[in-house]
């Protein structure tokens, strides 16, 4: 069994989820609020692993949760991103050069994003972020700015709660010495697999008559060859 680094759920194609309007608990403007769920919604997409649904093609959503988180599993959307925008720090800086006085502001921003399985109605994850801002002529731009960073966080988050599974398909190149040098995975571009991406190698074991799984190398993808095959590279481990 393979377990892709950083990564929680099973998976053979790219799963469907929702993301939510953002609750904003600060005082942070409704188009900060808005930025923010853009980004994080932009940041997801660029990952290619998960399907973002966009209300539009849904219809009419409903408003109370539990029946929201009905009609979305009813619709083949097996999670629900529920967004926070929890604070927002502004900052406001002088400097003053021959004269001339300069008004600048950071802001540093939380926010938490909750991952709702929607046939449960249970919280799988929930994690909270903060991101500050470069320095800009106006508040506002300021949290705009903070709340752009929040694209970037999403390849992590996506990896950390979305876990791939996969197999060994078969061996390819066999060295005497050194083991395989590279393989076969049942998973490619339907998982949103890219080359380059790295596969922990595990092997179940039973230590003392528990069954556990063991560790014994790494593979990194070095062609994505089907939506079900991609080949690999051994990068430690091949004589096990």
């Amino acid at each position: 069994m393979l377990l892709m680094v950083l990564a929680v759920m099973a998976q053979e194609e790219k799963p469907n989820i929702f993301v939510g309007t953002f609750v904003n608990k600060s005082d942070a403007s409704d188009a900060a609020c808005n930025t923010l769920r853009q980004e994080v919604v932009s940041g997801i997409v660029g990952t290619n692993r998960l399907t973002v649904v966009e209300a539009s093609s849904l219809g009419n959503i409903p408003k109370a949760r539990n029946e929201r988180l009905i009609y979305l599993n009813e619709m083949s959307i097996p999670y629900y991103i529920e967004g926070t925008f929890n604070t927002v720090d502004k900052r406001k800086k002088t400097s003053t050069t021959g004269g001339v006085t300069t008004t600048r502001y950071e802001a540093t921003i939380s926010y938490t994003l909750a991952i709702i399985d929607t046939e449960t109605g249970v919280t799988k994850s929930s994690e909270t972020f903060t991101e500050t801002s470069s320095t800009s002529s106006s508040a506002e731009d300021a949290v705009i700015k903070a709340a752009g960073n929040a694209k970037d966080r999403m390849v992590r988050f996506v990896d950390t709660h979305f876990k791939v599974d996969a197999v060994i398909k078969a061996l390819d190149e066999v060295d005497s010495k050194k083991g395989v040098k590279s393989c076969y995975i049942n998973v490619g571009s339907n998982a949103g697999i890219d080359k380059g991406q790295i596969f922990e190698v595990f092997i179940m074991t039973e230590i003392v008559g528990e069954k556990i799984e063991k560790k014994i190398g790494e593979l990194r993808v070095e062609e994505v060859l089907s939506g079900s095959l991609s080949k690999c590279d051994v990068k430690n481990g091949g004589i096990d």
